[in-house]
């Protein structure tokens, strides 16, 4: 059973509007409009990392926000949304605070030995916010899905050492989430390498409860150099 939260997601698409500080869209107003865009063309809910960029965003729009924190430590390959505190500091930067808060499951080592399971616990009973799993497996979604997830993101496939392999098509891991789908009950969201509404709409026809889309709709470097590539191939 899903809330009117996950409801007004269901189907939709996650825009992410992230940009790393000291980049052209690296603040968090542009960050607010790059999200307030997305909304207007009928995204459903965003995505955004940092309290400064979630402050901005949250205040810009309407539709839920998914929030994380990226912390990153020398001792620790995890990043996003690695500690309690990484998790507080997000929810605290809205008013009202963020509906969802997404962290990494996966079972690497966190800055100061915090646990996963801990980390969503107490992100669903201290802050009272919808915890979203960030994962990598097939095992390790079945896992964060039993230990009380109200979400289940196949984010980190192809980011972690030992899915480094799935990056090589550059498609999104659309494997996984039938998998995902086939073993656990709550909803499963597709993200990462999502590149053309065509594949936003195959994530959806393998199960995906929604799909979150980030560099290929707000990253304008990146869009940018596709055309440029495109047209310079053309060139004898």
């Amino acid at each position: 059973m899903t809330g009117p939260v996950l409801e007004n997601l269901r189907g939709g698409l996650i825009v992410s509007c992230q940009a790393e500080a000291g980049m052209p869209l690296g603040s968090p107003e542009v960050l607010a409009a790059l999200a307030a865009a997305a909304e207007r063309g009928g995204a459903a809910g965003i995505r955004a990392n940092g309290p400064q960029n979630l402050a901005a965003i949250c205040a810009a729009v309407r539709v839920p926000v998914i929030a994380i924190y990226k912390v990153v430590s020398p001792d620790s390959d995890v990043y996003i949304t690695p500690t309690f505190e990484a998790a507080r500091q997000a929810y605290a930067a809205c008013e009202p605070p963020p509906a969802i808060l997404a962290f990494d499951a996966t079972p690497r080592p966190r800055p100061g030995g915090e646990d996963w399971r801990t980390l969503l616990g107490r992100i669903k009973t201290e802050l009272g916010a919808l915890a979203m799993a960030d994962i990598s497996t097939l095992e390790e979604g079945l896992a964060a899905a039993d230990a009380g997830a109200d979400l289940v993101a196949t984010t980190l496939s192809g980011y972690t050492p030992y899915t480094a392999t799935r990056r090589a098509s550059g498609d999104p891991d659309l494997d996984l989430v039938r998998q995902l789908v086939a073993r656990i009950s709550v909803p499963v969201i597709c993200e990462g390498r999502v590149h053309s509404p065509e594949q936003a709409r195959a994530a959806l026809e393998a199960g995906a409860f929604a799909v979150v889309v980030g560099t290929a709709i707000t990253a304008i470097d990146w869009v940018t150099r596709r055309y440029v590539e495109a047209l310079k191939s053309t060139q004898g």
